[in-house]
Protein backbone atom coordinates (compact mmCIF):
# COMPACT_ATOMS: atom_id res chain seq x y z
CA UNK A 1 0.00 0.00 0.00
CA UNK A 2 1.50 3.15 -0.70
CA UNK A 3 1.62 6.39 1.91
CA UNK A 4 -2.02 8.03 0.81
CA UNK A 5 -3.66 4.36 1.10
CA UNK A 6 -2.49 4.15 4.84
CA UNK A 7 -2.95 7.71 5.75
CA UNK A 8 -6.80 6.98 5.29
CA UNK A 9 -6.75 4.43 7.88
CA UNK A 10 -4.22 5.93 10.25
CA UNK A 11 -5.18 6.61 13.77
CA UNK A 12 -5.86 10.10 15.05
CA UNK A 13 -4.98 10.89 18.31
CA UNK A 14 -6.55 14.24 19.50
CA UNK A 15 -6.77 15.58 23.27
CA UNK A 16 -9.37 14.25 25.72
CA UNK A 17 -10.22 15.44 28.31
CA UNK A 18 -9.17 13.25 31.61
CA UNK A 19 -11.88 14.13 33.79
CA UNK A 20 -14.31 13.28 30.33
CA UNK A 21 -12.44 10.04 29.92
CA UNK A 22 -12.64 9.18 33.50
CA UNK A 23 -15.84 9.61 33.52
CA UNK A 24 -17.02 7.23 30.81
CA UNK A 25 -14.87 4.16 32.18
CA UNK A 26 -17.05 5.18 35.22
CA UNK A 27 -20.78 5.06 33.63
CA UNK A 28 -19.42 2.56 31.69
CA UNK A 29 -18.46 0.22 34.85
CA UNK A 30 -21.34 1.52 36.46
CA UNK A 31 -23.98 0.46 33.73
CA UNK A 32 -22.00 -3.23 33.50
CA UNK A 33 -21.98 -3.54 37.45
CA UNK A 34 -25.50 -2.54 37.49
CA UNK A 35 -26.73 -4.61 34.67
CA UNK A 36 -25.31 -7.95 36.35
CA UNK A 37 -26.93 -6.98 39.78
CA UNK A 38 -30.21 -6.22 38.20
CA UNK A 39 -29.27 -9.76 36.43
CA UNK A 40 -28.44 -11.59 39.72
CA UNK A 41 -31.54 -10.28 41.47
CA UNK A 42 -34.12 -10.69 39.02
CA UNK A 43 -32.59 -14.48 37.98
CA UNK A 44 -33.40 -15.17 42.04
CA UNK A 45 -36.87 -14.00 41.77
CA UNK A 46 -37.46 -15.65 39.00
CA UNK A 47 -35.63 -18.57 40.11
CA UNK A 48 -37.83 -18.46 43.50
CA UNK A 49 -40.50 -18.04 41.12
CA UNK A 50 -40.64 -21.17 39.42
CA UNK A 51 -39.30 -23.47 42.18
CA UNK A 52 -42.53 -22.13 44.11
CA UNK A 53 -44.54 -23.29 41.20
CA UNK A 54 -42.75 -26.71 40.59
CA UNK A 55 -43.30 -27.20 44.63
CA UNK A 56 -47.21 -27.28 44.27
CA UNK A 57 -46.17 -30.01 41.10
CA UNK A 58 -44.44 -31.97 42.57
CA UNK A 59 -46.77 -35.08 42.87
CA UNK A 60 -46.18 -34.98 38.98
CA UNK A 61 -42.31 -34.08 38.14
CA UNK A 62 -39.25 -33.23 40.22
CA UNK A 63 -36.89 -31.28 38.19
CA UNK A 64 -33.21 -30.04 39.35
CA UNK A 65 -32.66 -26.59 40.21
CA UNK A 66 -30.11 -26.25 36.73
CA UNK A 67 -32.86 -28.01 34.82
CA UNK A 68 -35.57 -24.80 36.15
CA UNK A 69 -32.38 -22.04 36.31
CA UNK A 70 -30.52 -22.67 32.68
CA UNK A 71 -32.98 -21.63 30.87
CA UNK A 72 -34.29 -18.33 32.87
CA UNK A 73 -30.46 -17.32 33.09
CA UNK A 74 -30.34 -17.92 29.09
CA UNK A 75 -33.37 -15.63 28.57
CA UNK A 76 -32.25 -13.23 31.33
CA UNK A 77 -28.63 -13.13 30.30
CA UNK A 78 -30.10 -12.50 26.74
CA UNK A 79 -31.80 -9.23 27.40
CA UNK A 80 -29.26 -8.25 30.34
CA UNK A 81 -26.62 -8.43 27.91
CA UNK A 82 -28.10 -7.04 25.16
CA UNK A 83 -29.87 -3.85 27.47
CA UNK A 84 -25.74 -3.23 28.46
CA UNK A 85 -24.34 -3.37 24.68
CA UNK A 86 -26.96 -0.60 23.98
CA UNK A 87 -26.40 1.70 26.74
CA UNK A 88 -22.76 1.19 26.48
CA UNK A 89 -23.04 1.85 22.75
CA UNK A 90 -25.28 5.02 23.55
CA UNK A 91 -22.92 6.32 26.21
CA UNK A 92 -20.11 5.80 24.31
CA UNK A 93 -21.19 7.68 21.14
CA UNK A 94 -22.46 10.80 23.73
CA UNK A 95 -19.38 10.85 24.75
CA UNK A 96 -17.49 10.84 21.63
CA UNK A 97 -19.74 13.18 19.90
CA UNK A 98 -19.01 15.35 22.97
CA UNK A 99 -15.28 15.41 22.42
CA UNK A 100 -15.24 15.14 18.38
CA UNK A 101 -17.86 18.37 17.91
CA UNK A 102 -15.55 20.84 19.44
CA UNK A 103 -12.17 18.86 17.48
CA UNK A 104 -14.22 19.70 14.40
CA UNK A 105 -14.95 22.99 15.10
CA UNK A 106 -11.25 24.15 16.01
CA UNK A 107 -10.11 22.41 13.19
CA UNK A 108 -12.61 24.69 10.72
CA UNK A 109 -11.72 27.66 13.03
CA UNK A 110 -8.14 27.13 12.22
CA UNK A 111 -8.60 26.29 8.47
CA UNK A 112 -10.50 29.61 8.27
CA UNK A 113 -7.43 31.40 9.60
CA UNK A 114 -5.14 29.74 6.96
CA UNK A 115 -7.09 31.14 4.11
CA UNK A 116 -6.82 34.80 5.85
CA UNK A 117 -10.20 34.72 7.56
CA UNK A 118 -9.31 36.31 10.99
CA UNK A 119 -12.71 37.07 12.17
CA UNK A 120 -13.09 32.91 13.04
CA UNK A 121 -14.04 32.53 16.73
CA UNK A 122 -14.88 29.61 18.41
CA UNK A 123 -17.93 29.30 20.63
CA UNK A 124 -18.35 29.31 23.97
CA UNK A 125 -19.78 25.51 23.82
CA UNK A 126 -16.35 24.11 23.79
CA UNK A 127 -15.11 23.32 27.56
CA UNK A 128 -12.13 24.30 29.22
CA UNK A 129 -10.33 27.52 28.07
CA UNK A 130 -9.25 26.50 24.77
CA UNK A 131 -12.35 29.20 23.37
CA UNK A 132 -11.18 32.12 25.50
CA UNK A 133 -7.15 31.33 24.21
CA UNK A 134 -8.06 30.99 20.89
CA UNK A 135 -10.64 33.96 20.23
CA UNK A 136 -7.72 36.15 22.17
CA UNK A 137 -5.68 34.97 19.24
CA UNK A 138 -7.50 35.50 16.44
CA UNK A 139 -8.38 38.85 17.57
CA UNK A 140 -4.80 39.67 18.41
CA UNK A 141 -3.98 38.33 14.75
CA UNK A 142 -7.21 40.42 13.02
CA UNK A 143 -6.05 43.98 15.13
CA UNK A 144 -2.35 43.45 14.16
CA UNK A 145 -3.09 42.85 10.16
CA UNK A 146 -5.66 45.54 10.12
CA UNK A 147 -3.30 47.75 11.70
CA UNK A 148 -0.69 46.91 8.83
CA UNK A 149 -3.48 47.10 6.07
CA UNK A 150 -4.48 50.38 7.15
CA UNK A 151 -0.73 51.74 7.23
CA UNK A 152 -0.34 50.20 3.64
CA UNK A 153 -3.44 52.10 2.46
CA UNK A 154 -1.53 55.22 4.10
CA UNK A 155 1.32 54.49 2.53
CA UNK A 156 -0.15 53.91 -1.15
CA UNK A 157 -2.43 57.14 -0.44
CA UNK A 158 0.91 59.34 0.12
CA UNK A 159 3.09 57.72 -2.15
CA UNK A 160 0.10 58.79 -5.10
CA UNK A 161 0.13 62.69 -3.79
CA UNK A 162 4.56 62.65 -4.26
CA UNK A 163 3.78 61.36 -7.43
CA UNK A 164 1.20 64.33 -8.18
CA UNK A 165 2.89 66.90 -10.66
CA UNK A 166 3.20 70.43 -8.90
CA UNK A 167 3.35 69.74 -5.33
CA UNK A 168 4.25 72.24 -3.19
CA UNK A 169 7.30 71.73 -0.61
CA UNK A 170 4.73 71.88 2.43
CA UNK A 171 2.69 69.05 0.81
CA UNK A 172 5.89 66.77 0.02
CA UNK A 173 6.88 67.34 3.98
CA UNK A 174 3.36 66.59 4.92
CA UNK A 175 3.02 63.78 2.78
CA UNK A 176 6.88 62.16 3.57
CA UNK A 177 6.15 62.80 7.30
CA UNK A 178 2.54 60.41 6.65
CA UNK A 179 5.27 57.91 4.82
CA UNK A 180 7.65 57.78 8.02
CA UNK A 181 4.78 57.58 10.86
CA UNK A 182 2.82 55.24 8.36
CA UNK A 183 6.32 53.13 8.27
CA UNK A 184 6.86 52.92 11.89
CA UNK A 185 3.97 51.89 12.73
CA UNK A 186 4.20 48.91 10.33
CA UNK A 187 7.58 47.91 11.91
CA UNK A 188 6.42 48.36 14.80
CA UNK A 189 3.34 45.87 14.53
CA UNK A 190 5.85 43.55 12.02
CA UNK A 191 7.87 43.41 15.22
CA UNK A 192 5.58 41.86 17.32
CA UNK A 193 5.72 38.80 14.95
CA UNK A 194 8.63 36.28 15.76
CA UNK A 195 9.93 35.08 12.66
Amino acid sequence: MDKRALSKYRRRNYFINRRLQSGFVAAFSSAVLLGFIANLFIAYFLIDRELSQELYKIHIKIRTTSEIAVPILLKLSAVTVSTILVLSAAIGYLLTRRIELPLLELREAVAGISRGDLTRRLSKKIPGELPAVFNAMSRSLDALFSSIKKSGQVLERETRRLERPGISKQEALDALGSLTEARSIISHEISKLKV
